[in-house]
């Protein structure tokens, strides 16, 4: 049990910047912000005005969504920069023999770095979300516009969930990309990817469309389920779980989790 502690701990402390990173991008977006906003009401009051909720609490519940999907999307480019060098980094730096003969089996070293270059800056994530729905409730209360706390955390709940889904799709694929090549995994990762999908389309064209191969990229976002933006006014549970394509992302994840093992422990046994 130390021993898988102290992989958690190490893997924070390598990638402990590029976690809080974004934290404070957003903080500072959001300080930019207020200070924008307090200057114009300074300049020109008269053209400031209150967005009220008009009685209907599930605004806050979908403003907060929306919130919360703004800040994953840069909450994933520091996932991308993570999970990229999940199982390459100790190459690079130089050490990866020292890491691979650490008395721990194989699949509790790659298990720490998938949880943790894959998962875990979404704890942040939803911690920065409470912290949001809590302001934005009480200022809610302040103007007379009622609290909604309780619609607010739940936005923040359905916005983490629709991350977590994205994560467990294109994060598992980075971490088995940084598996397969040694270094740059995004981007060779990509190249493939784009690669594949033009083999397919020739493919297509030389049988004259009377096959239909799948499309790569879209594949691969369908089978993390919808994101529901265009049905944001109806967010809910059921919208954001209630698709069975979730469980190909689910099993996609676990395919990739440990296809990536298999592959490390092998170059594990050539070192």
């Amino acid at each position: 049990m130390n021993q898988i502690k102290a992989l958690f701990k190490s893997e924070y402390l390598k990638q402990k910047s590029t976690y809080w990173l974004p934290v404070w991008i957003i903080v500072g977006i959001t300080v930019l912000l207020l200070l924008v906003a307090l200057v114009a009401a300074i300049v020109r009051p008269e053209n400031i005005q209150i967005m009220g909720l008009d009685s209907q609490p599930e605004y806050l519940r979908i403003g907060i969504y929306g919130l919360m999907f703004s800040f994953s999307t840069i909450f994933a480019m520091f996932l991308a920069l993570m999970a990229q060098g999940s199982l390459n980094k100790e190459k690079q730096l130089g050490s990866e023999l020292f890491f691979r003969c650490q008395p721990v089996s194989v699949w509790y070293v790659t298990g720490t770095k998938y949880i943790m270059h894959v998962y875990a800056n979404s704890i942040l994530l939803v911690g920065l979300g409470i912290i949001f729905a809590i302001v934005i409730s009480f200022v809610s209360l302040f103007f007379g516009m009622g609290f909604y706390l309780g619609e607010a955390l739940f936005g923040v709940l359905l916005g983490w969930i629709t991350y977590l889904k994205a994560a467990m799709v294109f994060g598992s694929l980075l971490f088995l990309f940084s598996a397969i090549f040694k270094s740059n995994a995004f981007m060779k990762g990509a190249a493939t990817l784009g690669i594949l999908e033009g083999v397919f389309a020739i493919i297509e064209s030389i049988f004259r469309h009377q096959i239909n191969l799948p499309n790569v990229f879209a594949t691969l976002a369908s089978i993390m389920g919808p994101i529901n933006l265009e049905n944001i006014e109806e967010i809910n549970v059921a919208l954001v779980l209630g698709d069975y394509r979730v469980l190909f992302g689910l099993l996609f994840a676990i395919a990739c989790y440990a296809t990536a093992t298999f592959i490390y422990s092998y170059r594990a046994k050539e070192a």
